[in-house]
């Protein structure tokens, strides 16, 4: 059992350490650090009101919520994302449910719960990030909130339900639209659909006002092509905010014959030229002035974005689009999840278990990135010059062999039961502050990628909410 003992161990009770538990729990800092950070950020009795308060039609016998959030993060980080594995290990060690139990809770999770889940870890996460910077925000953005959107297609679903056995071509799981903040590099909260072929863009007036809620500084939306609409536009600018999205063609732009154009050269003497005037059609309600910028590329296709900030002085064409690069962080986050988080192979069949699983992995990817903040922070160095994989190997090692050497009762009685948020800062702090290993260093490929435009692959794919729906429509005809 890894993580995190405090909900693991609901038949194992506490007992006093051994020198020989202490010396190896202080020996592994990392397993240390992350075990508090969860002891802190995912308590017992917050997965027990998270639960109460967004289960719909669910309902804990058997196996409770605690123990299924236990089981997935066992499966994700030991055991590279087999649910089959992980209950195994965790049967050994106690008498557990069986494993129709656990498989059977997972398929039914409903999808605002799984919201939650992300939502709320994340925000107790978020007070203890340590005072660094992971994506360098131009200083004329400092009184935004820069937060980035981008959808997540959940693919590669095993075909074991009924409904999906059979058929052709690749499987959907959920859709997701992901809310990620590069200040911090952290996933603050995301919307989902069950229909893994709906366009993400239907799920901003879900997310939005989630976003905006939040309170703090005005928001700054980051999208890319798919995110530049009128109704979109109008959703981001919601509570003072503001948006910077790339035009797409099918929203028509009449540059305002009042304000001349600007033509510049970039840092790479490309041509750049602004321009003011109005996006949509005049009998458009939504109709709005907006600012585009265009940089034109030799042997590529012209960048071009859209913005409601329109003050040049205050928001120079560079900084805007410098901002729009950084878009590129959260699919980078999507990667790293995908490949040292097992997103790839999901546990359950049905939408629901995807969209969790989803969930959980970006939960796993923040506690990562807390972890890595406070090692980069006091070594003077940036998260650019530290491996998330390399690291991550690191990590699971050291969980594991705590796990071996230690029993969990003994890791119950060595994280402090009353850590607050000032105590769990000192101690990471304290255990990750000075540490650096060698291998840590991320690798640079200094040569061009080869063929990095190549065309995608081509092919049939379904999701398995549109087998389900088929079914039943079969079923009732």
């Amino acid at each position: 059992m890894i993580l995190p003992p405090h909900h693991l161990t609901s038949r194992s009770k506490p007992q006093v350490p051994t020198d020989f538990a202490r010396q190896v729990f202080d020996s592994l800092p990392l397993a240390h650090a992350s075990l508090a950070l969860f002891a802190y950020g995912i308590p017992e009795s917050f997965l027990a009101d998270l639960f109460k308060r967004h289960r719909g039609r669910c309902y804990e016998d058997v196996v409770t919520f605690p123990q299924l959030v236990a089981w997935i993060f066992d499966a994700l980080i030991e055991h590279k994302g087999s649910g089959r594995q992980a209950h195994i290990r965790r049967h050994r060690q106690r008498d557990d449910a069986c494993n129709e139990a656990f498989y059977g809770k997972l398929r039914r999770v409903p999808s605002p719960l799984s919201e939650a889940f992300i939502r709320d870890v994340t925000d107790r996460f978020t007070a203890l990030f340590p005072n660094v910077v992971a994506h360098r925000i131009p200083t004329s953005f400092d009184r935004f909130d820069v937060i980035i959107l981008d959808g997540k297609s959940l693919k590669k679903v095993a075909k074991r339900l009924l409904e999906t056995r059979g058929t052709p071509g690749k499987l959907l799981g959920g859709k997701l639209l992901v809310a990620y903040r590069p200040r911090d590099g952290l996933v603050l909260d995301m919307a989902s659909d069950l229909d893994g072929e709906t366009n993400e863009a239907k799920l901003i007036p879900e997310l939005m006002p989630r976003l905006h809620a939040r309170g703090g500084l005005a928001k700054l939306v980051v999208g890319d092509r798919l995110f530049c609409s009128l109704k979109h536009f109008a959703e981001f600018t919601k509570e003072n905010g503001h948006f910077v999205a790339r035009h797409a063609r099918t929203l028509s732009f009449e540059p305002d014959p009042n304000r001349p154009a600007i033509t510049t050269q970039d840092a790479s003497n490309r041509t750049v030229v602004e321009q003011w005037g109005w996006a949509g059609k005049p009998k458009e309600k939504l109709r709005r002035y907006v600012r585009r910028i265009t940089v034109e590329r030799p042997t590529d296709e012209a960048i071009t974005i859209l913005t409601d900030l329109l003050e040049p002085d205050q928001y120079p064409a560079a900084d805007l689009l410098a901002l729009y690069r950084i878009r590129w962080s959260i699919e980078s986050t999507f990667q790293k999840v995908t490949e040292i988080f097992a997103l790839g192979r999901f546990i359950g069949s049905t939408p629901e278990a995807t969209v969790f699983q989803a969930s959980m992995c970006f939960v796993l990817a923040n506690v990562v990135q807390v972890l890595q903040g406070y090692v980069v922070a006091k070594q003077k160095l940036t998260f650019e010059d530290l491996s998330t994989e390399q690291f991550c190997k690191d990590w699971h090692r050291q969980l594991v062999a705590l796990k071996e050497l230690v029993s969990v009762p003994e890791i119950v009685s060595l994280i402090p039961p009353d850590l607050t948020g000032e105590s769990l800062v000192k101690l990471l702090d304290q255990l990750l502050g000075k540490m650096w290993k060698p291998g840590w260093d991320k690798t640079r490929n200094k040569s061009p990628r080869a063929n990095r435009h190549a065309a995608k692959q081509k092919g049939a794919h379904t999701s398995v909410q549109r087998r389900r729906q088929a079914q039943k429509s079969k079923v009732e005809t």
